[in-house]
């Protein structure tokens, strides 16, 4: 794996468009999977408000780069010791090439910098991509919730 052609930076403002593309290829994925509506409750996309979601310190949106394109991002939220990362989306041309180890190896380390002590990630049930993605990381599952309208 090349890790040297990609480069992970926090995102700015003026990538708005990029990441708002990006999270429509994710919504457009994510529908084939159980659970990807609550998953919007639990964890909404950014849109248009990057700028608001920069401005959050509790917050954190990584994007990376080949050849100088976003070809992903990363939306970390940190809620006291833990760092929870709502959304990874990698471009399907960026995938297999190392792109979402890279960008997580990048979380974990802005993680610790936040003092934080865990990561948590969410994977919606059938994603053995991400879930892969994940468990490549050293990441394991820990919790499956089992629900049930009433």
């Amino acid at each position: 794996m090349d890790t040297n052609l990609f480069t992970v930076r926090k995102a700015h403002a003026q990538d708005s468009s990029a990441v708002s593309a990006l999270e429509q290829q994710c919504v457009r994925e994510a529908k084939g999977f159980r659970g990807s509506a609550q998953l919007l409750v639990e964890a909404p996309f950014i849109g248009n408000d990057l700028d608001k979601v920069l401005s959050n310190a509790g917050h954190l949106v990584l994007v990376i780069e080949s050849s100088g394109e976003i070809c992903g991002f990363a939306d970390m939220e940190i809620c006291e010791s833990v760092a929870m990362v709502r959304r990874v989306y990698i471009s399907e041309g960026a995938r297999e090439l190392g792109a979402g180890a890279t960008l997580i190896s990048e979380l974990r380390v802005q993680a610790r910098t936040l003092g934080c002590t865990r990561i948590d990630a969410y994977a919606l049930p059938g994603d053995r991509l991400t879930k892969n993605l994940f468990e490549r990381a050293g990441m394991k599952a820990r919790l499956l919730i089992a629900s049930s309208e009433l």
